[in-house]
């Protein structure tokens, strides 16, 4: 089988989000009826709700076929190969006398794209196959446009010292930093974070199991999610044994 070259998000809505394969998020459906099956992901299709209705609460995902397919699939959209090389990879992981799984991803990690990738040059594995081929990116500062090329522990990898490819990759690093960014500004504000930061619990753990216990309130109001987003008006209630404790968030903010 070639190398897909088709539409991406009816993948990723069967599969899962593949990081590597592509930016887009898939539309989750939920099922918000009720019973068990309440907040079930309903598969993607015309009948996407009647297959969910066939399966039950318990479903276990398929048949142990369907599963490995699946991991198969994955495995193949995400590192961008075709179904031949990966089975050379699989060939090669069960030469060797370690975990054949572990070997395997071992040798999939080390390709030269996949790196790329990992060091936030490209947003995906096909953006960073393509700045491979163009001729962007040196390994041990020689000219390498092979993207399957196996990288060694003692590899430099770096950026052609042309103004074409440092603009590319500066652009990449700067949209990632900036995703960090918004996501770090995100989890401040969380409300788990919160009383972690105002040293209200010991760990982050601490905060979780106190969120999920139903002892703390925004507002008045019983909060069981540990992602919820406070604001600077909100009042956190938390109940103890002995007493309430109240904490007035216009201060936290202003920090």
């Amino acid at each position: 089988m070639s190398r897909y070259l088709g539409p991406r998000l009816r993948i990723i809505r069967r599969l899962g989000k593949l990081r590597g394969f592509t930016r887009k998020k898939p539309f989750r459906r939920m099922f918000k009826g009720k019973g068990p099956l309440r907040g079930k992901v309903i598969p993607p299709g015309q009948h996407g709700l009647a297959k969910l209705l066939k399966s039950g609460p318990n479903q276990s995902g398929g048949s142990d076929y369907l599963i490995r397919l699946k991991v198969k699939q994955r495995l193949r959209y995400n590192y961008g190969i075709t179904e031949r090389q990966l089975i050379k990879y699989v060939r090669k992981a069960k030469r060797t006398k370690e975990s054949t799984g572990q070997v395997l991803l071992q040798l999939l990690e080390m390709r030269l794209d996949n790196i790329v990738f990992r060091l936030n040059m490209a947003p995906t594995i096909c953006a960073a196959r393509q700045l491979i081929s163009h001729g962007h990116i040196r390994v041990n500062n020689k000219k390498v446009t092979i993207a399957s090329y196996m990288c060694k522990p003692k590899d430099v990898i770096s950026v052609a010292m042309k103004q074409k490819s440092l603009k590319l990759v500066n652009k990449n690093l700067k949209d990632y930093y900036e995703k960090i960014m918004f996501y770090k500004k995100r989890l401040e504000k969380s409300l788990a974070f919160i009383l972690f930061k105002m040293k209200v619990t010991a760990s982050m753990t601490a905060a979780l199991n106190l969120i999920k216990q139903g002892n703390v309130q925004v507002n008045n109001k019983k909060v069981n999610l540990p992602n919820y987003i406070c604001n600077t008006k909100d009042i956190i209630t938390i109940k103890t044994k002995q007493d309430a404790l109240k904490i007035k968030l216009a201060d936290y903010f202003k920090i």
